[in-house]
């Protein structure tokens, strides 16, 4: 028996709209970890929506001018801990979210006493969500990019 593909058709839409339902949920709950230390002591977090970053002539993050990515980014957010106590904690809760929800490590960097981890989400279409966790002794630094980019683009923030 022949299908048609017009019959096919509202069963496509229902797996859109259940993929986007998914994918949007895997970003709250990684918005979560962000609020749940928004009010910590010791704790700075950043959020850029993509209206600010048109608003910006010129963007840097640190040393690293970003301007050239920020057109592409749909969300910016950063979570900074210089409370020593709290950093095991923020990085055991990010790692095993990580790891549950199937981000891949695409990049590690160690140098001396400092750790960088870079994961990856694809979404499709280079539609990506990177993740960098910088972790020194008295420092973690979570930073959540998503958009339409690439790993090579990362890599050039992260050199």
């Amino acid at each position: 028996m022949k299908q048609d593909n017009n019959s096919l058709m509202p069963l496509k839409r229902i797996l859109l709209v259940l993929i986007l339902a998914m994918s949007s949920m895997y970003s709250v709950a990684q918005d979560q970890l962000f609020k749940q230390f928004d009010d910590a002591k010791g704790v700075s977090t950043v959020y850029i929506s993509p209206t600010m970053f048109r608003l910006m002539p010129k963007l840097e993050f640190g040393d690293k001018d970003i301007t050239k990515i920020a057109s592409k980014l749909t969300k910016l957010q950063v979570l900074e801990c210089e409370r020593p106590s709290l950093i095991p904690t923020i990085k055991k809760q990010a790692t095993n979210y990580y790891k549950t929800n199937k981000y891949e490590v695409v990049m590690k960097i160690k140098d001396k006493d400092e750790r960088t981890t870079i994961y990856l989400k694809s979404y499709g279409k280079n539609n990506n969500e990177f993740i960098l966790m910088n972790e020194e002794p008295k420092e973690i630094t979570i930073i959540q990019l998503v958009g339409h980019i690439t790993l090579s683009e990362i890599k050039n923030i992260a050199k």
